[in-house]
C-alpha cells in the first residue's frame, strides 16, 4: 500500500482521548476563574458533580443558583468562554499513541471534528499531535449548522485530496452523528467504543460501520485488510 492510496481521518473527542478528561479540566479552570473573579469557591466541584449526575446544557447556571450567587447572562457567558478556551490538561491513552505512531508516514492522516475551533486546537496542542495531521477540519469554523452529520467537512477533505483519489476511512465514536455522511459518500468507517466514552452506551447500526472496536489498537491492522 502506497501512502497516496489511503486517507485515515480521525474524530477527536472520545476517539483519540477521553472527553471526560477535557470536561474535568474545564470545570477546574472555571472554578479557578470564579474564585479569582467572583470570590466564589466550589463552582468547579459542583459543576463536575452535576455533570456526573447527567446534567447538560445549563450546568453553570445551576451551579451558581445552588450556591445562591448573584449572577447574570454575562457571567455565564464568561464562564463558558473560560471553559471552551482554557488550555486543557489531557493526554493520549497508550492505544492512541501506538496507533498514530504506526500510521504516521504510511497513510495520509487527517482530523475532522465538531466543536469550537479554539477548544479543538487547544486540545490538539495539549495532546501534542497537531503536527501529525496533514489536514485538520474543525466544522465549528463554519458554524454549528455544519456539525456532523452534515457532510461539508467530509466533502472538504475529498476536495483537498482529489488529485490523489485515496480510499477514505473515518474513525470516530458517536453513532448519532458521525457515520451517516461517510456512508453516503462511500467511505469506510470504524466505530471506537471506549468504555469511559460519553457515547459508549449508544448502539451503532452495523450498516454504518465496518466494525466496532474498544480502542485504536487494531486500527492499523484493519487498514491493511481494507487495502
Amino acid at each position: 500500500m502506497k501512502k497516496s492510496d489511503f486517507c485515515v481521518v480521525f474524530d477527536l473527542d472520545d476517539t483519540l482521548y477521553l472527553e471526560r478528561d477535557f470536561v474535568r479540566s474545564g470545570f477546574r479552570a472555571v472554578g479557578k476563574w470564579c474564585a479569582e473573579k467572583l470570590r466564589l469557591t466550589g463552582v468547579g466541584e459542583l459543576a463536575q458533580a452535576l455533570f456526573d449526575e447527567g446534567r447538560r446544557g445549563d450546568i453553570f447556571d445551576a451551579a451558581l443558583e445552588h450556591l445562591h450567587s448573584t449572577w447574570n447572562a454575562e457571567t455565564v457567558e464568561a464562564m463558558v468562554r473560560v471553559y471552551r478556551e482554557h488550555v486543557p490538561e489531557i493526554e493520549l491513552p497508550e492505544d492512541a499513541v501506538q496507533c498514530l505512531r504506526q500510521l504516521q508516514g504510511r497513510v495520509h492522516l487527517c482530523l475532522l471534528t465538531d466543536g469550537n475551533p479554539i477548544s479543538q486546537v487547544n486540545k490538539l496542542d495539549s495532546l501534542g499531535i497537531r503536527s501529525l495531521f496533514e489536514s485538520v477540519v474543525v466544522t465549528g469554523k463554519w458554524g454549528s449548522e455544519f456539525f456532523k452529520p452534515h457532510p461539508r467537512g467530509f466533502r472538504s477533505l475529498e476536495a483537498e485530496f482529489a488529485s490523489l483519489q485515496p480510499h477514505f476511512l473515518y474513525v470516530a465514536d458517536n453513532p448519532s452523528k458521525d457515520f451517516f455522511a461517510p456512508r453516503e459518500l462511500g467511505w469506510n468507517a470504524i466505530r471506537v467504543r471506549r468504555s469511559a466514552g460519553l457515547h459508549e452506551y449508544k448502539r451503532c447500526p452495523a450498516r454504518l460501520v465496518r466494525c466496532e472496536l474498544p480502542d485504536l489498537t487494531r486500527v492499523p491492522d484493519l487498514i491493511r485488510e481494507i487495502s
